[in-house]
């Protein structure tokens, strides 16, 4: 049996004016690549210096560490940007690449599907959607646990919920829809 959705009945409180933004990750792994970019630069200076060329092997490491390095760059970035403002007429969506208002009426449904110990959610308007992680934690290497997620993902949704009045949960396949009273159903 799926599990349900309980926590969209367990806020009461809300705060109609706010903003909710990513939990953003541990940015080491961003400083050790840009350090492997810059060791291997100076590697490849060394040995354009020393042998007045650079091995096809050395250039190519480099390369790819560097647009590893920006790319990491790049998604961090885009986390710390990422929010989810909340208004007495909607929501508004934001991330460096895309801007998106959903005013309360547009929105449909609700979907949910577990995703580790939190929940990946679905926000279904007439002609938008975006989706949001609720709070989980990953376990990367040595045991070390990092948050990830929404901050107060779940009490976003059950706001949403509540805001937009939709009907209880239902199970289609894996995942657990709220639908607007009188929406028909999707195929």
């Amino acid at each position: 049996m799926k599990e349900r959705p309980d926590f969209l009945k367990a806020f009461s409180d809300f705060n109609t004016k706010k903003s909710y933004r990513l939990i953003t990750l541990n940015r080491s792994g961003e400083r050790i690549v840009w350090l492997l970019v810059l060791s291997l630069g100076i590697l490849d200076a060394v040995l354009l210096a020393r042998l007045g060329t650079i091995s096809l092997v050395a250039l190519i490491f480099t390369t790819l560490f560097l647009l590893a390095a920006l790319a990491s760059s790049f998604s961090n970035s885009m986390e710390r940007n990422t929010k989810i403002t909340v208004s007495e007429s909607g929501l508004v969506y934001q991330t460096p690449l895309r801007r998106l208002e959903m005013m309360w009426g547009e929105i449909d449904s609700l979907r949910l599907t577990r995703r580790g110990a939190g929940w990946y959610v679905m926000v279904v308007g007439d002609q938008s959607v975006f989706t949001f992680q609720t709070p989980t934690s990953i376990r990367g290497p040595f045991g070390r646990e990092e948050k990830t997620g929404i901050e107060s993902g779940d009490q976003l949704a059950a706001m949403i919920t509540g805001q937009v009045d939709l009907l209880e949960p239902e199970l289609e396949g894996d995942v657990w829809v709220c639908r607007r009273k009188g929406s028909e159903q999707s195929q």
